[in-house]
């Protein structure tokens, strides 16, 4: 069962809403603790307070989508943030290089961890950029299943005890009717785009 939109637009919307920010403000505070606990030599705290600011962040999520702050429908979002990320490069650098002018040794640490977390930006939008393509993939295969199966009669009833072979791609479910071994050897599969050699013969 959803929380989405619990307590959006009733009059508990503005509690919850500090809540987040609360939550958010609480696992900023622990991912610091954790750096400083690291830096220090204190491992295991480190170890603690990082966890903890997990779970914080997992909080003020909650407490977002109890007030319905971002759209149930995300992918736009996700989009969005995977263009943020990729062009991350575009306008850190010329940070990290004013840090690292600074001079102190607190700030050429600075600007190293900077160029880690800006390295690590562009893999986010990298790993983004592959969920959203996932995505579309999926969502167009639904599309084309759901136009199949209103246009034809069902594959059983098609070909049961007429001796035509059938294949089913083991990734998608896709069928294919016919002799596969007539199909070139590059051949794919019209929906996952995966080869032969994820068909199985149906069993008639």
């Amino acid at each position: 069962m959803s929380i989405y939109g619990a307590t959006a637009n009733t009059p508990l919307g503005e509690i919850i809403a500090k809540s987040e920010e609360g939550e958010a403000n609480g696992a900023v505070i622990y991912q610091t603790l954790a750096l400083l606990a690291r830096e220090q030599g204190y491992a295991e705290e480190a170890q603690i307070f990082s966890e903890i600011a997990n779970m914080e962040s997992h909080h003020s999520g909650f407490y977002a989508a109890m007030n319905a702050k971002y759209p149930q429908d995300f992918w736009q979002i996700v989009k969005n943030i995977q263009q943020a990320e990729e062009n991350a490069d575009s306008r850190m650098p010329e940070i990290i290089e004013k840090v690292r002018a600074l001079g102190t040794e607190e700030a050429l640490a600075a600007a190293e961890g900077m160029e880690f977390i800006c390295a690590q930006e562009r893999y986010h939008g990298q790993i983004l950029k592959q969920l959203i393509a996932r995505h579309e993939q999926k969502a167009q295969r639904s599309e084309f299943c759901q136009d199949e199966k209103h246009s034809q009669p069902p594959v059983e009833d098609r070909h049961e005890n007429t001796g035509v072979k059938v294949y089913v791609c083991k990734v998608c479910g896709y069928e294919y009717v016919g002799n596969l071994d007539d199909e070139p050897d590059d051949y794919v599969c019209p929906l996952c785009h995966k080869g032969k050699e994820v068909f199985v013969e149906k069993e008639q």
